[in-house]
């Protein structure tokens, strides 16, 4: 049974204690606005205590998994000094970490595009399925705009961290297999027949052994500082934003001049031939 009661997300539980996490807003491809994430939270917090749950899976409907940030729900900030985006982006941060901290599993399955903050939720999730033409990446960097949470550098080696970060490009499917960013690749027509059967799995593990393991692992990356290093990120994001860079100023003014598929398009110019 579907639970529709949230604006963003929807949530259901199947006979088999499987949690099935929707991501529902498919006519902006899924783009994270500050209600979207609240809701993944409490849909993520609710089913850690719902007993009827044994496995969490979030996927997203329509075209694609998600297109990262809402990038117009920015036009709508009105804060005055760079505390008050740091408390905005701490608060923003909790919720969205929420993956992270449940102790049941959870499992991303993608499709199409992960970009941004849609990237950054793949890579929180204990499990990630993607379909072979998944487009994952930053590229919101190359129009001046910060990640979320950065825990990519924490799941690859040195050399491919500052190779994703430092141009802002994309990968493939394949690659993010290669580079441990992502658990499994399928076709496209696999995916929720690949994913049902993972969850399946997961969903039969005895679930207090289960739930232990996980937070052990987790607890693992917390002792070599992964949190640390998210909250600092989120200081230098504040920083960031409150001084924004010409890159990022000059895609607002297009945006609120021309729309967004238009200063896209003129951000990107600057790369072209380049990928």
């Amino acid at each position: 049974m579907t639970d529709t009661t949230y604006e963003h997300l929807l949530y259901e539980v199947d006979d088999e204690k499987i949690c099935w996490l929707t991501l529902n807003r498919p006519e902006c491809l899924n783009a994270f606005n500050a209600k979207l994430v609240s809701e993944l939270c409490h849909g993520l917090e609710r089913a850690e205590h719902d007993e009827a749950v044994n496995a969490i899976v979030i996927r997203g409907s329509g075209r694609g998994f998600s297109s990262g940030h809402d990038l117009k729900e920015d036009a709508g900030d009105d804060f005055k000094t760079i505390y008050d985006y740091r408390n905005a982006y701490n608060d923003q941060q909790h919720e969205f970490m929420a993956a992270w901290r449940v102790s049941k599993p959870v499992i991303a399955s993608v499709h199409y595009c992960a970009i941004g903050k849609g990237f950054e939720l793949a890579l929180f999730c204990d499990i990630t399925i993607v379909t072979s033409d998944t487009r994952l990446g930053y590229n919101e960097m190359r129009y001046g705009i910060a990640g979320m949470s950065m825990v990519m550098p924490w799941l690859v080696d040195m050399k491919t961290a500052k190779d994703l970060m430092l141009t802002g490009r994309e990968v493939t499917a394949a690659e993010a297999r290669t580079m441990g960013l992502v658990t499994e690749v399928v076709q496209p027509g696999e995916l929720e027949a690949a994913t049902l059967k993972k969850a399946r799995l997961v969903a039969r593990m005895p679930s207090a052994m289960q739930r232990a393991h996980k937070l052990y692992l987790n607890r693992i990356y917390e002792l070599q500082g992964i949190r640390s290093a998210t909250d600092w990120y989120q200081d230098m994001q504040s920083m960031l934003t409150f001084n924004a860079v010409p890159e990022y100023e000059e895609f607002q003014k297009t945006t609120n001049a021309k729309g967004l598929k238009p200063a896209l398009a003129e951000a990107q110019k600057r790369y072209e031939g380049l990928d």
